[in-house]
């Protein structure tokens, strides 16, 4: 085969690949990141599986319900910050652009950042349905392979 025919052919599957990958970028999503480490990147998995969205969206329609509280954002620390999740891909990533961050028994929605003369803002609520979600996600994260038995069993004392 020479260069020409090669490259034309490739060419032609990368157009016919295209439609593919558009539609993978649009289909609904969360991302969830690990943050546990300081000065490396923290894990990440992406939950695309309908079955397992609806079982993280029903825990986290339960931890939402629970009364929201308007304060001073939590400095990170050295360690285990918690579990970031964020929507992406398809309609739910525009309905609920805000990134969610849960630890133990808290879920925080950051609504100002910090600036110079002021302290970022955040919504926390407090429920034990919260709590429940972490633990799921946490063995969402040695399940997929991103967090090893010895870090999940960290994890879990430091909540």
């Amino acid at each position: 085969m020479t260069k020409l025919s090669l490259k034309s052919l490739l060419t032609g599957l990368a157009l016919l690949a295209a439609p593919a990958f558009a539609l993978a970028a649009e289909a609904p999503g969360l991302q969830i990141t690990y943050l546990v480490y300081s000065g490396r990147p923290n894990p990440v998995v992406t939950v695309t599986d309908p079955a397992a969205l609806r079982a993280i969206e029903t825990r986290l329609a339960d931890a939402l319900a629970a009364p929201a509280k308007t304060g001073a954002a939590a400095e990170p620390v050295l360690g285990y910050n918690g579990i970031l999740l964020e929507h992406v891909g398809g309609s739910s990533a525009k309905a609920k652009p805000q990134p969610l961050l849960i630890k133990g028994q808290q879920l925080r929605i950051d609504t100002a950042p910090a600036t110079a003369m002021k302290a970022a803002t955040a919504t926390t609520r407090n429920s034990a349905a919260a709590g429940d979600l972490e633990t799921m996600l946490l063995k969402l994260g040695q399940k997929q392979g991103v967090l090893d038995a010895t870090t999940l069993n960290v994890l879990l004392d430091q909540r």
